[in-house]
């Protein structure tokens, strides 16, 4: 508890609000790259050869919906193009996981050591300075283009893992899963942005075509990168203008974590816990990555939209997840606040609704055939009650172990990121026979068992507490007879203005 909080600055601006919005918007910058290689990939190939998407099909799905389309020399895309065929397209557009999930467990174990705020700007920088080269290594070919993105995956493989470990040092308990969710919306928010802006750059003749939305893109990550280095510092201890009392109330719910602290290895990896954390975070990804994948061809090849209403409906789901994120870390942070709940019964209830929610909505697609309205409402409730994992599983790493939430978010990242490979090839293989109602709502079937499996899985083993060796002094066996930190007493020298 704290006595005699006074002389607060009236203009003061808490620092830990500072971290937050250049977390949000660092998550932003290099997101917002990943929609966009999707839609720079459709305006970088050479269709030419392609019938166009109206031409009669006896076996297409929803023919009635047909009418929606309009062809695809309606759409003009300007800059070079590449005569790259689907497997190809598909390489490419892949090889970014191969790189991104080699680097996260390194990442995590890189923050005990380096810190975060290195850590996160560094991968920021090195993910978004090479997309500038991307137009360049794609006319050197496929190699170079697949080079290029691998070591752009190996870069952002170290963001999340150093953006938890950041987490745990800047948020104080009672608003972990506000701070967490916030930074973590930046992920829809750079989906809604990157899929509009990359479209119009493409087909913009002013602004040269698809490679405008690399330079855009990448440009805006490195003008962050300068903002990070300027203003953010490694912990609040660290921070030179930073308020008695905001310091002290960050630190409240903190312990000091002794420098070059073991990794508790055999004590993670046997840890029930932790594996509940892994399940559920392979869960989230594999639905979330086959959606953000896959979702634009589901809309195209079963309910025909045309390419314009296909880039603006497909917004919408990551639109409410955004508000849905927001509100449900507000909601979990008054609930923990109020002591009502225990800490593992808020992220149960929250990870079970962002997992089991989602899983009905994909049975309720199945049921809705070729009723498009209702479809995209689905997938809206969908993504809403999806944004509840960001209070659920994705925060449990810093409940569980502050002091190596980084190397937790590494192991459980690295794991569940084998989805983005996985997901888009499983349905590839369900659709290989063709594009038909049937064959899709195997994948929607698929999906749901993976959501409600995970779901289960996390509410029967997780745990939010704080694990044993999770703290890093005791772990070290440095522990001391000392009174508990929430129970310490600090006493604020009180100045009169």
């Amino acid at each position: 508890m704290i006595f005699c909080i006074k002389g607060m600055k009236t203009w003061y601006i808490p620092k830990r609000s500072i971290f937050t919005i250049l977390g949000f918007f660092g998550v932003i910058s290099f997101y917002a790259t990943r929609v966009n290689m999707s839609i720079a990939m459709v305006a970088m190939v050479n269709h030419t050869r392609d019938t166009s998407f109206n031409e009669s099909n006896q076996d297409a799905a929803c023919q009635h919906l047909i009418r929606n389309e309009t062809k695809e020399t309606e759409v003009h895309f300007t800059g070079t193009k590449y005569n790259w065929d689907p497997e190809t397209q598909g390489f490419i557009l892949s090889s970014f996981y191969y790189g991104y999930v080699a680097t996260q467990l390194p990442g995590g174990i890189l923050c005990e050591r380096l810190g975060s705020k290195w850590l996160f700007g560094g991968g920021v920088l090195i993910t978004t300075s090479l997309y500038l080269l991307v137009p360049l290594a794609a006319s050197w070919g496929v190699t170079a283009f697949a080079a290029i993105r691998i070591l752009e995956g190996l870069g952002e493989g170290l963001t999340f893992p150093a953006l938890t470990f950041a987490i745990s040092n800047w948020a104080p308990k009672f608003e972990r899963s506000r701070i967490s969710a916030i930074i973590n919306a930046g992920i829809p928010i750079g989906n809604i942005l990157g899929s509009p802006i990359s479209g119009f750059l493409s087909s913009s003749e002013l602004f040269g075509g698809w490679p405008s939305t690399f330079y855009l893109f990448g440009g805006i990550g490195c003008i962050w990168f300068v903002f990070w280095c300027l203003l953010e510092y490694e912990t609040p201890e660290q921070h030179p203008t930073i308020s008695k009392e905001e310091l002290l109330y960050i630190q409240k719910s903190k312990s000091e974590k002794p420098q070059q602290s073991p990794i508790p290895w055999k004590d993670i990896f046997s840890s029930k816990p932790v594996w509940a954390v892994i399940v559920a975070h392979f869960g989230h990804n594999y639905s979330f990555l086959m959606f953000l994948t896959m979702l634009l061809t589901y809309f195209k090849t079963i309910l025909h939209f045309d390419i314009q209403l296909n880039g603006s409906i497909s917004a919408l789901p990551y639109a409410v997840q955004t508000v849905s994120t927001l509100v449900a870390s507000y909601i979990a942070d008054k609930l923990r606040e109020s002591n009502k709940l225990s800490i593992t019964t808020i992220r149960k209830l929250c990870n079970s609704i962002g997992l089991m929610g989602p899983g009905l909505c994909c049975l309720g697609i199945i049921a809705s055939g070729c009723h498009s309205t209702q479809i995209v409402v689905l997938l809206c409730v969908a993504m809403f009650l999806n944004g509840f994992v960001y209070s659920g599983y994705n925060v449990t790493h810093v409940d569980m172990s502050p002091d190596f939430a980084g190397v937790l978010f590494g192991i459980t990242n690295s794991i569940s990121n084998t989805a983005g490979i996985l997901s888009p090839m499983i349905v590839g293989l369900l659709t290989a026979s063709g594009a038909t109602l049937e064959n899709w709502n195997r994948v929607f079937y698929i999906t749901t068992a993976v959501y409600f499996s995970t779901a289960i899985f996390y509410a029967i083993f997780a745990s939010a507490e704080l694990q044993p060796w999770g703290d890093a002094k005791n772990n070290a066996d440095t522990k001391k007879n000392k009174i508990p930190m929430g129970e310490r007493i600090y006493f604020v020298e009180c100045t009169e203005k």
